[in-house]
This record gives structure tokens, sequence and C-alpha cells, in this order.
């Protein structure tokens, strides 16, 4: 065996790096090593998102993410003043466009609530007119301390910030295979075996991947899905001063199509919620044969094309068509055209599917023998980073080493 580590992170997103510097802090005199496959550290959910700073408006009262989504923000937001990343608290209105949608208002207020979301209220179709004339909409809930910042920027400072303490974080160093050694695991990499007492999964798109070859059996699988957004004209920049998002459909484990102004002076309108046919298609029609056989053997296929098929076809069509995705659009802002859609950009969500083809609606994490392992970290986990670093610390200190 090669070099070893007592505790070796495997994944060197924003939720990597935050839980490498949890163990960091807690656990300075222990060796540790990140292991990114790519080039650069936060080089796919991290750095393909809108940046949005989530509030804890959507989850359901006493989950994971409602409790981690609350305490996380508060140590994101002071970890970038700290770092100087930008943020800008810009708030949130959601937006009913149809009269059914005036019924969810209040039950967003109360769920916000019940979150310990402060300030939120519902506004009604006056308001919102005069906070936004360009906006349709019968009605909104304000959600004031909603904030952007630049996850990438956050992600990069982490893997500095661990390099200066004497951790070690390593691009380019994809994990390739896995074995029980006699004290944890041995890693195969390009560039040689990784020896850890403990391991860290937090792989993100491929998590369940590393599980399976580390002996799991994972209650769930990694599922992606394509979101797209593009960049919106100039001239709608000042219309759109905060963030402006549909009410959610309660059925559908994703946000909608929404305006999200960005830290870099850009308006973005996305995404949808195409499904990918490859863990990292971020391009319409790419797709992977393995992934294919994959979704072919796996039993929840069956039971999510039942429940979301109609969802999904609608999505994928989103893909192809600006029109569609216009129309989408539209139904926010009606007089943003086909000439105010600029350059298009994309990202995938590692969407956790149970074998019954359910989505998975909470944070997933599964403790093994020398390892654990973070199976469901989408959004609002970029937000939640930091809490979620704290269990998965609290998890590894009360887990006995293989």
């Amino acid at each position: 065996m090669g070099e070893r580590y007592d505790t070796v992170v495997v994944g060197g997103g924003i939720v990597g790096l935050a839980t490498a510097r949890a163990l960091r802090a807690r656990h300075p005199e222990r060796s540790l090593v990140v292991l990114e496959k790519e080039s650069m550290v936060g080089a796919h959910q991290t750095g393909h998102n809108s940046g949005v700073v989530h509030s804890g408006v959507y989850y359901t009262p006493g989950s994971l993410k409602a409790r981690m989504c609350l305490e996380g923000r508060v140590r994101l937001l002071e970890y970038a003043h700290s770092a100087g990343i930008a943020t800008r608290t810009v708030g949130k209105l959601i937006v009913a466009v149809r009269p059914s949608e005036l019924e969810e208002l209040p039950k967003l207020v109360a769920k916000a609530r019940a979150n310990g979301v402060g300030s939120v209220r519902a506004i009604d179709k006056a308001e919102l007119v005069q906070r936004l004339p360009g906006c349709a909409g019968l009605g909104a809930v304000e959600v004031p301390t909603a904030a952007i910042t630049d996850y990438l920027q956050v992600a990069e400072r982490l893997a500095s910030d661990l390099r200066a303490t004497g951790a070690d974080v390593r691009t380019d160093a994809p994990v390739t295979a896995t074995r029980r050694a006699d004290r944890g695991w041995c890693l195969s990499t390009p560039t040689g075996e990784i020896g850890g007492r403990f391991v860290v999964n937090c792989a993100g798109l491929r998590a369940d991947l590393l599980a399976r070859s580390m002996g799991v059996t994972p209650p769930v699988r990694i599922v992606p899905f394509r979101g797209d957004f593009y960049r919106l004209a100039e001239r709608l920049k000042s219309q759109v001063p905060c963030l402006v998002y549909p009410v959610p459909d309660p059925n559908v484990p994703f946000l909608g199509v929404h305006l999200t102004p960005t830290v870099q002076g850009e308006l973005l309108a996305g995404p949808n919620a195409a499904l990918a046919l490859a863990r990292e298609g971020y391009r319409p029609g790419q797709w992977d044969l393995r992934e294919i056989g994959r979704w072919a053997s796996f039993p929840g296929t069956v039971g999510l094309a039942r429940v979301y098929g109609p969802i999904g076809a609608r999505e994928w069509l989103r893909s192809w068509s600006p029109a569609e995705f216009l129309t989408a659009i539209r139904n926010l802002w009606p007089s943003v055209t086909r000439d105010d859609l600029g350059a298009r950009t994309s990202g995938v969500r590692a969407q956790a599917v149970r074998p019954d083809g359910s989505m998975e609606d909470d944070f997933v994490f599964v403790p093994d023998r020398g390892a654990l392992h973070v199976l469901n970290a989408p959004s609002p986990a970029a937000t939640a980073a930091f809490a979620i670093a704290d269990r998965v610390a609290d998890q590894v200190d009360g887990t006995p080493a293989g």
C-alpha cells in the first residue's frame, strides 16, 4: 500500500470540503486527504448552480433538510463574510400565478415559520405589482432572508484553508477501486494507492457507486437530473432585484423555473429538471451506455416513470426547445422575449431514488465499518454544507474505525 492517512474524504465539492474542515478542526493531529477526481474542486454540483442561499421555507418541519438549512445558512454566510466572498441578501418572492396556487401561500408561510424562518409573510396582488411591476402573479410569499453567493469561491477557499492547516487536497485523483485493508481501506487512484483508516464518501453524483464498491448496498440510487439556465438580457436585470420563484408543485421535488440575480451581476432563468442519461450529462443528448444499463436493472425505474413520466416529458422538451423554456419563464415574467435569452449553462443534480421509484426527500447518511456514506445531498446541501459537515463529523467520531 502507498500513502496512508487517518481520514480520506472522497469528493471535493462544498460538502466534502466542509466535512474535511470540520474533521480537521476537531482532530488536527490526524492526517487527512481530500480526493477529487476532477482537475479543480467544486467542478460539479457546487460550481453549476444559481448561487442561492436558501432560507428553509420548503422543507418538511423536523427533517434534516429543514434543520440543517437553517443552521447551515448562518454559518455559510459567516464564513463567506470572513473570507471576503461576495454575498447579497436580496430576498425572495414565491409567486402564485393561478388561483389554485393562492391556497398554497398560507401553507408555505406556516411551514416556513414551523422551520424557524423569520419575517415570512404573504402579500396580495396589489403589493406584488407595486414591488415587481413586470411580474405576473395573484399574490406571493415574501422571504426577506434569502441570499445569493458564489459557491465555487467558497469551495476554493475551503480547499485553500485546508491546505494551510497541512491537510492534503488532491485533484485529478479519482477513486478507481476499493478494498478493505488490515486497518481501514485501500483506495486505488491513477497515481497510486491511498490507505485510509476511515473513509467519508461525499462523491455526489457517484456516491452510490462508491458505496457499492465498498460493499454497501445503498438504500437509494442516484439519478442524475440536468437543470438548464439561461442568462437573461441586460434590460431585465434592474427589473428583477430579488429571487422570483413559482409556487412549487408539492408532488415534485424540484422548485420549477425561477429568476435569480447573481453576485456576478447576471440574471439567470431556470432550471428545468430533465432526466440525464449520464452521471455528468451536461448536454442534451449526452448518454452513457453503462448508466443506461444501470437504469434497465434498477427496480425503481418503472415506478419513477409511472409517477413522473408526464412531468419528465415536459421537462425533457424544455431542455431541447427554447420556446418551451421561454413559456415557463413567461409564466412569471410575461415581457421576456426570445431575444432576451442569452447563453445557456447547465448543472446536474444528484437525486436519490428509492427502489419503489419514489424520490428521497431528505439527506441520507449511511454508516459502515470504517466508512460513512453521504448518499443524498441535493439542494439545499450547498446552503447546509457546514451543518452537514458537523453531522458527519459527529458520526465519524461515534463510529469505530475498521
